[in-house]
């Protein structure tokens, strides 16, 4: 176990040591399977386009007839899904539409707003080059090619191109088991006749959304109380039945916090805290074979480290890609004395001037400001070694949609 809290760098390279989880694959119709993790290659058995085709509605001409203001007799006309084999005579243009079959004997189309037409003849306003708006067989997809790759997740953006390949069902990864517990005497069920030091427990609804994802059958076993024997009576039983067990709170240095306690009697701290603001009490470690993730219990460091940290580790140890968030470059409207030496997730509001986008600093940045993460915009991130912030600064920015969604 770690003896100093890890850095964003070193608990990355520490989460993509740890081994895949073997999961048996199964077989579903690509309808079904957005947001899966590829088992299999996937080769594609046909060409794209599967024969030389028109990219626009227009006229297919001989290349030697490429010549402006060129009468040509056009009679002929080429729909799309006509199977028919036809070549062109010399002088002539067939009228042809997009995705239909090519002639034979040509390789250029005329664009049809390029065209004078004249009764049973057309002419050629502005010559294409030759070889313009004409798709050739299998310039898209070559016949036995990869398409995409075992890890790959089945997305918007590439399920038209399985489709396109005439492939109906795919071999993906079965589901992670995720099983999450949030933790707490205090925390009570959802109203607004709280008693004494009762609060809501609102971390479930934010476990149970951020864990709303594709690949993952997920599952609320429940809040646990502050007892070293309960929580290693639940942690040994539920380690046999997930493949990860995710909680929020207890895994601080207070006398009630038992759930390091417990993996390090019964298993291994994989890493525990790290040198981040918000977020320093996460942990992580394994019983049997289930990886356990405790999470502090202050609702912005569940979230954001769910972002940065377990979104990413749950993709990977499913057979996915280690997939961590990309930021963009933001400038910095505001000065900010930091306080820590650790790297700073800074909540902040983005605008723009009428140059360019800036952040400005969220009023509200303590851990436990839940309306902090629903008023602002995404966060930028300070590095370690950094004591002052000065406007002009640049700092890698978050947006929540690229972290959350």
């Amino acid at each position: 176990m770690n003896k100093k809290p890890l850095t964003k760098q070193e608990i990355n390279s520490l989460i993509k040591k740890q081994k895949k989880i073997s999961l048996n694959n199964e077989w579903l119709d690509i309808k079904n399977c957005e947001g899966r993790i590829l088992a299999k290659n996937i080769v594609s058995k046909i060409n794209v386009p599967p024969f030389n085709n028109s990219a626009v509605d227009g006229y297919a001409v001989l290349k030697k007839d490429l010549i402006k203001n060129k009468e040509l007799l056009c009679t002929r006309r080429i729909t799309a899904g006509d199977n028919h084999i036809i070549q062109i005579k010399n002088g002539e243009a067939l009228r042809i539409f997009t995705g239909a079959k090519m002639p034979t004997n040509s390789k250029t189309v005329v664009m049809q707003e390029n065209v004078e037409k004249k009764g049973n003849k057309i002419i050629i306003k502005k010559i294409p080059f030759f070889g313009e708006n004409y798709r050739v067989k299998g310039e898209d997809i070559k016949s036995n090619t990869i398409i995409l790759k075992k890890g790959n997740k089945i997305n918007t953006n590439n399920i038209n191109l399985i489709a396109a390949a005439g492939i109906k069902k795919v071999q993906v990864v079965k589901k992670i088991k995720v099983g999450y517990f949030t933790s707490g005497n205090e925390l009570k069920k959802i109203t607004t006749k709280l008693k004494g030091a009762e609060i809501n427990n609102s971390n479930y609804y934010s476990l149970n959304s951020l864990l709303k994802i594709e690949f993952i059958k997920k599952n609320y076993c429940g809040n646990l109380i502050d007892s070293f024997t309960l929580i290693e009576k639940k942690f040994l039983d539920l380690s046999k039945k997930f493949n990860v067990i995710i909680t929020t709170g207890g895994a601080s240095v207070g006398e009630e916090d038992y759930l390091i306690d417990v993996i390090k009697k019964n298993g291994k701290i994989l890493f525990w805290k790290a040198a981040i603001k918000p977020g320093r009490p996460i942990a992580m470690g394994k019983i049997n074979n289930c990886y356990l993730i405790c999470l502090p219990g202050n609702p912005v460091s569940v979230q954001l480290l769910f972002a940065f940290f377990v979104k990413p580790f749950l993709n990977y140890i499913s057979g996915g890609e280690f997939l961590i968030p990309v930021p963009e470059k933001i400038k910095v409207n505001f000065n900010m004395n930091k306080k820590t030496k650790r790297m700073e997730w800074l909540r902040v509001l983005k605008k723009k001037n009428y140059l360019d986008y800036f952040v400005e600093k969220f009023p509200k940045q303590g851990s436990g400001m839940i309306s902090s993460i629903a008023y602002s915009d995404g966060i930028i991130e300070i590095p370690e070694n950094i004591s002052l912030v000065r406007p002009g600064d640049i700092y890698d920015f978050y947006d929540y949609k690229i972290l959350f969604y």
